[in-house]
């Protein structure tokens, strides 16, 4: 039995050898940032991160997005920040998000902090979405379409 689960497994496996990787993926760390789209407005430097159990968006992004505090749901969680401290979210919000051909409807924690993002789509979003990252290819495949 166990013999039969490891080749159903190593059939499934996707291997890159390093020659088929363009030199510039080689050896980066950078993060996978994103660009979406809400309404008419375009949103760069949407992280996407696999390890966040939220999606996070900042205040002042909707602000930019034209959405008034009155549009906020109430609602609050504290929450560990990636030092280990405890912060509490604002409140949430479902914004309708636009990715490639793709429209998705995403619920956000909302934090009043300055970062380097302007939306963090988390676990949440990842599972919901059917979507698969690839850091190293900087590309998200949402069902099977890859989108930069």
């Amino acid at each position: 039995m166990a013999n039969m689960v490891g080749q159903v497994l190593e059939s499934h496996k996707i291997i890159f050898h390093e020659y088929e990787l363009p030199l510039e993926v080689l050896n980066h760390n950078r993060a996978l940032h994103i660009t979406v789209q809400f309404e008419d407005k375009s949103i760069s430097r949407v992280l996407v991160d696999g390890g966040s159990s939220l999606n996070i968006c900042q205040l002042d992004t909707l602000k930019r997005l034209g959405k008034g505090f009155h549009e906020i749901q109430v609602g609050s969680m504290n929450v560990k920040d990636f030092d280990g401290s405890q912060r509490a979210t604002i409140r949430e919000i479902n914004l309708c998000l636009q990715m490639g051909p793709t429209w998705f409807d995403v619920e956000f924690q909302v934090f009043d902090i300055p970062d380097s993002y302007n939306l963090l789509l988390g676990q949440p979003w990842i599972h919901a979405a059917g979507a698969v990252e690839s850091i190293l290819h900087q590309a998200v495949n949402l069902n099977g379409t890859i989108r930069r």
